[in-house]
């Protein structure tokens, strides 16, 4: 599921905790702002909300009309016991995501309320994120509410390098450390399978680097079981793709050396070859460095 849905669904189920007084006798009309302003959330999110409840019968819609037909039932709530927790969480999926693909490129200005709007959460909580954000050198404030997405230049990105370094080499050695029974392997042994099958069709699969490569290393920083390594991760590695992923002339081939080194690397942890995983885990992040250097001189 993800951010947007789960956005939707939560309105569904606010939207039908509301429809408790239904009475067959007495027709019900739903209002977009009425909603929206009771739900804390956008008329857009609320109207695709409601279109969700008219492919459940729950609600008929003619033009701004929205009637409701029947009392909402237990089986009509979407069950959100697995879903993200806060919008806070919501706008930080969304805004990351605007980011790794491509959507937010770096010079590109964004306006606080269009990315509000966008990811269905008020402006309030995309300020506070956005604030807490910009720490990281990504994004600087612009006048009027307006942000800017920025470009960094090589001691940051050496900086950047030397952080991730201490954070990954650390935390593979904690899993290294892991039992055999712990079920880390497994899932290191099916991702270990899905990089195969993606480097045997490199031609046609070159770009399922992306998710794998976010699975990969989100693996070894769990290992760590720190709080402060696990918040850094998402932004540690969306800096690290931040400036190369655009350019797309050798996309394929650093594709295929990711997923190669990233095959040994875990070769070698199912193995529980310790100076084996050392090994190739300095050569994949030293590759790792040499592009994004690269890339910093091209630009």
């Amino acid at each position: 599921m993800n951010e947007q849905s789960y956005l939707i669904q939560e309105t569904v189920n606010g939207i039908l905790e509301s429809l408790g007084d239904f009475d067959k006798a007495s027709p019900m009309i739903l209002k977009d702002n009425t909603l929206a302003k009771k739900l804390d959330v956008s008329r857009t999110t609320i109207r695709t909300a409601l279109a969700e409840l008219e492919s459940k019968g729950i609600v008929h819609i003619n033009g701004s009309r929205k009637v409701v037909l029947r009392a909402s039932q237990d089986a009509d709530f979407f069950d959100m016991s697995n879903s993200i927790a806060s919008k806070e969480e919501i706008i930080e999926k969304y805004f990351l995501n605007l980011i790794n693909h491509g959507k937010l490129l770096p010079g590109d200005k964004f306006s606080e309320l269009d990315l509000a709007k966008r990811s269905g959460c008020n402006t309030i909580t995309v300020r506070e994120f956005l604030i807490k954000f910009s720490r990281f050198g990504l994004i600087e404030k612009k006048p009027r509410a307006k942000w800017q997405m920025v470009e960094f230049d090589e001691k940051f990105a050496l900086e950047l390098m030397e952080f991730r370094r201490i954070l990954e080499m650390n935390s593979i050695t904690k899993l290294l450390a892991k039992p055999t029974d712990d079920p880390v392997w497994e899932q290191l042994s099916k991702l270990l399978d899905l990089h195969t099958e993606v480097l045997a069709d490199i031609d046609n699969r070159y770009t399922d680097l992306s998710e794998l490569d976010r699975q990969f290393h989100f693996i070894i920083q769990q290992a760590s079981d720190n709080r402060f390594y696990l918040q850094f991760f998402n932004v540690v590695s969306l800096i690290c793709h931040y400036h190369y992923q655009w350019d797309k002339s050798d996309e394929r081939e650093r594709n295929k050396v990711a997923l190669e080194e990233h095959i040994e690397i875990m070769t070698n942890l199912l193995t529980h070859n310790t100076s084996g995983v050392i090994s190739a885990m300095e050569q994949h992040l030293n590759s790792a460095k040499r592009t994004l250097l690269a890339t910093l001189i091209t630009e």
